[in-house]
């Protein structure tokens, strides 16, 4: 199927309840389907991102390093998924990165190509950034619903995610275990308790890594 530029740009969230009109204007300033190998880098810590980046196909792991050296994976990005998306506003560091899991294409639009449009065109930056602040509050509730949900709540969110990404009922693990503990806020021994429970409880089917939501 061929890559649609308008369609990619308005599958952003902060963009999707935007007017046609404005997501044309912004699909002249962006740029689709860069191609990254298994492996190689889209950006490091303290990089300056200089804009959004959004995954056309494959995976991309958004990873940290511990105090000890180790990568622990904080979230895995899948096709029509974002990133990073307050770069456009904002020039702050950031002290993770991201690497391509699979063969991946990115697309992106620049900071400074965003807040030249703008600037160019005043009520369509009151729009993008009343857009931008309903973004921010459902994030907050987000947050907020993850923070009162159980552990055990929050793995199978999780699981069912997973299942919903790959549009099917049984899928691979993405990393280790320990890696999705991190991911989870889980202790490492707990996520094994909370695997043995659900499967116990007929909620999921283990295979090592290879997980059957029921």
């Amino acid at each position: 199927m061929s890559h649609s530029e308008f369609a990619c740009v308005q599958s952003a969230p902060i963009f999707s309840d935007l007017a046609d009109e404005i997501i044309a204007q912004l699909v002249t300033i962006s740029t689709h389907q860069k191609e990254y190998m298994s492996g190689s880098y889209i950006y490091h810590p303290d990089d300056d991102l200089a804009g959004l980046f959004l995954v056309d196909s494959g995976q991309v792991d958004i990873l940290s390093v511990n105090d000890n050296g180790q990568e622990i994976l904080l979230y895995s990005l899948h096709s029509h998924q974002m990133n990073v998306e307050a770069s456009l506003f904002t020039d702050e560091k950031h002290h993770h990165f991201a690497r391509a899991k699979t063969d991946a294409k990115i697309c992106m639009i620049r900071r400074k190509n965003f807040q030249d449009l703008l600037h160019q065109h005043p009520e369509l930056a009151i729009k993008i950034l009343n857009a931008y602040g309903k973004r921010i509050t459902e994030l907050e509730n987000l947050q907020i619903s993850l923070s009162l949900q159980s552990a055990d709540e929050r793995l199978m969110l999780y699981l069912n995610k997973m299942s919903n990404i790959n549009m099917q009922k049984t899928f691979r693990l993405n990393g280790t275990k320990k890696e999705l503990a991190a991911s989870l806020n889980i202790a490492p021994e707990t996520l094994s308790r909370l695997f043995n429970k659900l499967s116990h409880d007929g909620k999921i089917k283990l295979n090592k890594r290879d997980i059957t939501v029921l």
